[in-house]
């Protein structure tokens, strides 16, 4: 089934994402590789050798998956394990929404990409997989940490980081035992007057779609906590819980922007409802017209490398939790010990939910009636 690309790239919009910031360009010199290479990752060398592959051009957001700082240490971390130097070229992206437009026009007129490294949600990558945008690539041969139902459909990209929506609290306001643990708890008449909410209803209508939920049970319940929510919120506005001004905040968009805010010292705690666990996911993918395709894949398997992917969480508290060691993978623990699966959300999913756009409106509309 197809849907049309207005349709599929306003679920992306509603997306959270990264914003703009400064830019950086990042080289090194000479060294020999640090470890023994695949024979694929030989291949892709030598064809970016042969192909005059010398720059890699990539654009995102600055506080996404680490930014300008993530790109110079994965710059020597580069050099360090394929023994050659690349010019990377970070430049400050505008919305992931904006960025799988122009991949898509430049893809559909022959244009080389504006970047060689796609960033974005599912919503992002379902529209993008209808336009064709992105180069069809059996990650799985990059490295053996590559499994394939980490790979988008028709192998366009693959997961790169997790997030698990829930809730943002203030624990100098609320104790953690007092903390809510369900979306059922929000609806408790103490929390008027204290809970924010996203202005896009960011999540609700994914949860929806969960075991527990349906679309029309969602609509009833978003209906029904309007009545506590005193305030609309960003997912990246967690001062506002710093303050005080709201005691919790939910459904936010993950824990990245909690564990950010409390390395400067901020009073914030996270908690994953038992009722709403999702499994959100940031993807990476290769534009169909990519100037440098070959320096893009080497790329993508440090990002899912162990050194890799320490210095994405290193950067933005973010890891992949599906691969050994991940930090955000421990964020499960509880849920896993209680039987409780997070819904994945993946390119697929938008692609077999093509009514979450209207339910997403319709949730939107009940919050911002309210806010």
């Amino acid at each position: 089934m197809r849907f049309p690309a207005t349709l599929l790239f306003a679920v992306a919009l509603a997306a959270c994402g990264g914003a703009p910031g400064a830019g950086t360009s990042a080289g090194t010199a000479q060294a020999g590789p640090s470890t023994e290479l695949s024979p694929e990752i030989n291949r892709l060398i030598a064809a970016a050798k042969s192909g005059g592959e010398t720059d890699l051009d990539l654009a995102w957001g600055e506080t996404t998956i680490g930014g300008g700082e993530a790109v110079k240490q994965f710059s020597t971390l580069f050099q360090k394990t394929y023994g050659f130097s690349v010019n990377m070229h970070f430049t400050p992206a505008p919305t992931m929404t904006q960025m799988a437009g122009k991949v898509a026009q430049e893809a559909a007129a022959g244009q080389k990409a504006s970047t060689d490294i796609f960033l974005g949600s599912e919503g992002h990558f379902a529209a993008l997989l209808q336009q064709n945008g992105l180069e069809s690539y059996d990650y799985t041969q990059l490295s053996p940490r590559i499994a394939k139902d980490t790979v988008v459909t028709n192998d366009i990209g693959l997961e790169i980081t997790s997030r698990f929506p829930g809730f943002s609290y203030n624990s100098n306001i609320i104790p953690e035992a007092q903390a809510p643990k369900t979306l059922a708890d929000l609806l408790n008449p103490k929390w008027k007057g204290q809970l924010a909410s996203e202005p896009n209803a960011a999540s609700f209508d994914r949860v929806a779609f969960r075991p527990e939920w349906t679309p029309e049970k969602m609509r009833s319940y978003v209906q029904q906590l309007s009545g506590n929510i005193s305030g609309l919120i960003r997912c990246e506005e967690l001062e506002r819980l710093s303050s005080g001004e709201f005691a919790l905040y939910g459904m936010d968009c993950g824990s990245f922007e909690v564990l950010r805010q409390r390395e400067k010292g901020a009073p914030l705690a996270h908690v994953i409802p038992e009722d709403g666990a999702l499994a959100v996911f940031f993807f990476v993918g290769i534009p169909r017209t990519a100037a440098h395709p070959d320096l893009a894949k080497l790329y993508i398997n440090l990002m899912m490398s162990e050194a890799g992917q320490k210095i994405l969480y290193d950067t933005s508290k973010g890891d992949l939790h599906s691969l050994p060691g991940s930090h955000s993978g421990a964020e499960l623990q509880d849920l896993q010990a209680k039987g409780i699966k997070p819904l994945a959300i993946t390119p697929q999913f938008i692609i077999d939910h093509p009514e979450d756009v209207q339910l997403r409106d319709d949730l939107t509309k009940i919050l911002t009636r309210k806010g």
